[in-house]
């Protein structure tokens, strides 16, 4: 399986063009990580996108914290970090590696290039963006 039949199984490409997945496909980089590991830390900056090949992690609020909280748990065709290729604010959440991993990054500077050059894309984007923000109204 490559890249862009990776990202067709993700809701969040599920709206876009077979030719725009392969370009985005072009974009992204293959990482593992290790129980235990920290993929993203609240509070940092970070403006990648992460798509989970196989594996489990959990979204983490206040990690080593006294208040630390788990508000999910997610696994393959899973993404998390979506909102770092719209804005470039901290992150909100950590994310904390449960079962060995494997995830596709996508980083945000690639991402709005693509989309300068192919604007169809943030069209395709926004409409998913938009049907998960309904779900949850």
């Amino acid at each position: 399986m490559d890249d862009a039949d990776i990202l067709s199984g993700v809701a969040l490409f599920s709206l876009m063009k077979r030719r725009d997945l392969k370009r985005i496909a072009k974009l992204a980089r293959h990482h593992s990580y290790d129980r235990g590991d920290v993929i993203v830390r609240e509070g940092e900056r970070d403006g990648r996108l992460f798509v989970i090949i196989s594996g489990k992690v959990s979204v983490v609020k206040d990690l080593g914290g006294p208040s630390e909280k788990a508000l999910r748990v997610l696994r393959s065709e899973n993404y998390f970090g979506e909102m770092a290729l719209i804005d470039e604010y901290v992150r909100t959440a950590s994310v904390v590696v449960d079962e060995r991993t494997e995830v596709l990054s996508l980083d945000q500077w690639n991402i709005r290039e693509e989309i300068r050059k192919y604007p169809a894309i943030a069209i395709e984007l926004l409409q998913t963006l938009g049907r998960r923000l309904r779900a949850v109204e």
